[in-house]
């Protein structure tokens, strides 16, 4: 296997430690087992903390041969990227439901491939359902007006 080397400062090396340990939180984050081929990557990028002086963030658990991010590291990467993620994400794809729960309604089961006509009067929906989402909440919810 040909071996690839980088060279980069110590701040793109922690940025690389964000990017790394979020894209592996995603996808092992609603797995019941870890993808190791992820996860033999994380550890490779974490193994270089020290040379980064990245000692406070970046811990070495020996007995399981294991790179972490420190709790308070971790929760703070969580806190700033993964929350408004998941905030941004439950939002637009209640929209997304909603939009297509009235798409069925009113064409009955959907195509694979939406028509032209479908496709502009999905937008529609989602228009009116986010509007209607921002000026009355979840709580308040009426798409029948």
């Amino acid at each position: 296997m040909k071996k690839i080397n980088l060279e980069m400062s110590q701040d793109q090396y922690e940025k690389l430690v964000e990017t790394v340990f979020l894209g592996t939180w995603v996808v092992n984050s609603t797995q019941l087992e870890l993808d190791e081929s992820f996860e033999d990557v994380r550890n490779l990028v974490l193994s270089k903390y020290k040379e980064a002086g990245l000692e406070n963030k970046i811990t070495y658990q020996e007995p399981f041969d294991v790179h972490d991010l420190a709790v308070e590291y971790e929760n703070e990467l969580l806190d700033n990227y993964v929350e408004e993620y998941d905030e941004f994400s439950f939002w637009d794809k209640l929209v997304e439901k909603l939009a297509e729960k009235e798409l069925i309604k009113e064409f009955g089961p959907l195509p694979e491939s939406l028509t032209e006509e479908m496709m502009a009067k999905r937008v529609q929906y989602e228009e009116k359902i986010g509007k209607e989402l921002e000026e009355r909440g979840l709580t308040n919810l009426n798409l029948n007006a």
